[in-house]
């Protein structure tokens, strides 16, 4: 989502064409021998995996090549794909030397099965390690080449590449391979930011068919920006799709990294750095597992969440989102005046009609050198609206170091507003519940004007109405040195 400049990511119905024109198209120079030996002994010596179809259920079940016509004429399917750059690799129709190749086929035989919203059985793509080329440029018709994004619109699909991700000690992604082998997503120029273009799309759609239960695991994803030059394009984008798991990849170069929209997911153990304005964001309504991931630098905020996004009021009821935020390190956020390292927002962006209600647990993070460790606000609230939007987050084990400005920041407005900086709404009759374990409200930055309805409680205790920050444009006074009741030392 679109943190800075306020303007709403690609409208689904406008990616929902690019699915029908979508060409799948990859490649470059082969890989090394060694790189894709797995996948090719793989099947060789175990033969096939298929889908055994029983009704509306599936058995994953090896078979052999001349057992494979047979279980197909019977409604059986291949479970595992493979794509590689090799050229003696088997010419069947379990080998690929294009991603594209392998998600259309995988996805046509969703489509003539009817498997539109679940599957009888999960069908993994498996890539060997390489670089695969490709463009977002649909006049480009070379077939050497992948096309930009990947969209994946049905379910059960498991992009599964070659990058195995080291951790370190406390758990958390270190951004090299434990193999020294890994897949990468590479455009051949830098991807366009004109209409949103990226790498990964995944579209859910109730009324035709989902992306829902997508795994993306073991890639190396980059923007193709030059160096020193903007951030462009998303990294992987979703719509509205359930059950998401995206683990063990490295993204680099994005305007938007992880933009998770009205979906649920696990985020795990992924390497962000270089971004834009969204590294890692999620909005509801949704439930989302967010552990283990390093995020560097480079985007406005570090992991953001939000209730709501381009969604219009269905009723009185609010959009909640639910998501823990475990073990994360966030480091390096320091865009004057808005970066932080976690945000949480009450009103989301393009629903400022549509009551929010966020529900976040955040816990064993490392905050260190962002702009505000960690910021409540009111996000994205619009004069004569609702405004309203209600927080409930608890904190326990996080260590916020060399925080810019302040280590907390809980404002009923939007961060702007609070700190001076624009003029702009509050919320009216909202309610903040913090359970705050690890950072002492006592130095927190907060803003609650009187007469507006609003409620703060932290740790059980109803805050008055009053505003304390001491913020300054120009300069960091949450740095060691300054005045006490304000300093953070690290």
């Amino acid at each position: 989502m679109r943190t800075l400049s306020e303007h709403p990511s690609v409208p689904l119905l406008g990616w929902l064409g690019t699915v029908a024109i979508l060409a799948s198209c990859s490649g470059d120079a082969p890989t090394s021998a060694t790189e894709d030996l797995p996948s090719l002994n793989q099947a060789s010596t175990a033969g096939y995996s298929v889908c055994h179809r029983t009704g509306a259920a599936g058995t994953i079940i090896q078979v052999s090549a001349s057992d494979l016509a047979r279980h197909q004429r019977h409604g059986d399917y291949l479970s595992t794909l493979f794509v590689s750059h090799r050229s003696d690799q088997p010419q069947d129709a379990a080998h690929f030397r294009h991603i594209g190749d392998a998600l259309t086929a995988a996805r046509d035989g969703r489509l003539a099965r009817g498997e539109l919203q679940s599957a009888a059985c999960r069908i993994t793509i498996d890539v060997a390690a390489g670089t695969f080329r490709g463009t977002d440029d649909f006049a480009n018709t070379d077939r050497s080449l992948e096309h930009f994004p990947f969209v994946v619109d049905v379910p059960d699909i498991t992009l599964h590449g070659a990058l195995e991700m080291r951790l370190d000690a406390n758990g958390r992604a270190i951004g090299t391979s434990v193999t020294q082998q890994r897949t990468t997503l590479l455009p051949i120029a830098p991807l366009s930011d004109a209409g949103g273009n990226g790498l990964i799309l995944i579209i859910a759609d109730p009324s035709a068919s989902s992306g829902n239960g997508l795994t993306l695991e073991g890639f190396a994803l980059r923007s193709g920006r030059l160096p020193g030059a903007d951030v462009v394009g998303f990294g992987v984008l979703s719509f509205q799709a359930s059950g998401l798991t995206l683990r063990g990849n490295r993204l680099e170069g994005f305007v938007e990294t992880i933009d998770l929209q009205g979906s649920s997911a696990v985020v795990e153990s992924n390497h962000i750095s270089e971004g834009g304005q969204c590294d890692l964001c999620i909005a509801g309504p949704g439930v989302y597992r967010v552990a283990g991931n390093t995020v560097l630098g480079g985007g406005t905020h570090g992991i953001f969440t939000s209730p709501a996004i381009n969604t219009e009021p269905v009723g009185p009821g609010p959009s909640e989102i639910f998501a823990d935020i475990i073990n994360n390190e966030v480091r390096d956020h320091r865009q004057q005046p808005i970066s932080a390292g976690i945000r949480v927002g009450a009103v989301g962006l393009g629903a400022p009609d549509v009551p929010g209600s966020s529900h976040i647990r955040i816990r064993d993070n490392l905050l260190v050198n962002n702009n505000f460790g960690l910021m409540l606000d009111a996000l994205f609230p619009q004069p004569d609206t609702r405004l309203k939007g209600d927080i409930e987050v608890t904190t326990s084990g996080n260590v916020v170091r060399r925080s810019c400005q302040a280590d907390l920041l809980v404002a009923f407005a939007r961060h702007t507003t609070a700190l001076g900086v624009t003029s702009g709404a509050y919320l009216l009759n909202s309610t903040y519940r913090l359970t705050l374990d690890d950072l002492p409200f006592s130095q927190a930055w907060f803003s609650n004007p009187p007469g507006l309805g609003n409620t703060l409680r932290v740790n059980g205790h109803t805050i008055g109405h009053t505003t304390r920050q001491f913020f300054d444009e120009t300069s960091c006074p949450g740095t060691p040195g300054m005045p006490a009741s304000i300093a953070r030392a690290e």
